[in-house]
């Protein structure tokens, strides 16, 4: 695995992520729902938001995107063996998870992410589901958390590389848990373990960001699917 970018330009791509993206946009957004009533109609709202997520996204495309389009050209060069590869990852993580699942069921512990992307799914804001799941968070998720955090520490310490990808990844996912009262939920926050294990796996065996972000693209996809399947048969 190479290291494409300086440190400074990987240093101002992760502040670009923690901290303006997920937490000065999430504030401002706050503020003005608060002070402005404009900001209190859902489709002023999330249209900010997803305004914010895609001036993120092409911040980050632009900067990474000389390794994304070579290693698009080698994934792309054996692609059938490349796909059998992500596919047989996430068969792997479908198994995982449904132990963890069951435990999470037993200690009636909740999703939160999910259920926030539900929300959006049921309010009428589809394109924002996908804009954030489909898009969004395979490209720029994986480019933080591999390219950039995994990569940087991983010729320092191979495990230091691994905990810290997987407990970020993990974490931010379970941070909606945070607001919904039930800190225990935070428990959630196992589910994507198995997960953030094979992102970090196969960027680590492939060396190359293509594959993360396909395992993880796909994983969204069908869960995003799954959701709207889901909410289909409950209003039928």
């Amino acid at each position: 695995m190479k290291i494409q970018n300086s440190r400074k330009s990987d240093v101002l791509l992760l502040i670009t992520y923690f901290v303006f993206y997920t937490l000065v946009l999430s504030l401002l957004l706050a503020f003005a729902a608060a002070h402005i009533p404009l900001f209190r109609n859902g489709v002023v709202y999330y249209g900010a938001y997803g305004a914010g997520t895609l001036l993120t996204f092409l911040i980050f495309f632009w900067q990474k995107k000389k390794v994304l389009r070579e290693d698009f050209e080698k994934f792309r060069a054996h692609f059938g063996k490349s796909c059998r590869v992500v596919f047989l990852a996430l068969f792997i993580i479908y198994l995982c998870n449904i132990l963890i699942n069951l435990l999470l069921q037993h200690f009636h512990i909740s999703n939160q992410n999910q259920n926030v992307l539900g929300g959006l799914a049921a309010g009428g804001y589809l394109w924002l589901l996908i804009l954030l799941a489909v898009v969004f968070a395979p490209v720029v998720e994986e480019l933080v958390f591999r390219n950039i955090i995994f990569n940087r520490l991983y010729p320092k310490n191979h495990l230091l590389a691994y905990l810290v990808s997987m407990v970020t990844f993990s974490l931010l996912h379970g941070a909606a848990a945070l607001t919904s009262g039930k800190p225990r939920d935070m428990l959630a926050t196992l589910i994507y373990l198995p997960l953030a294990f094979f992102l970090c796996r196969l960027y680590e065996t492939r060396k190359n960001i293509i594959f993360p972000i396909a395992l993880h693209f796909v994983n969204n996809l069908l869960a995003v699917l799954l959701l709207l399947l889901l909410q289909a048969v409950k209003g039928a």
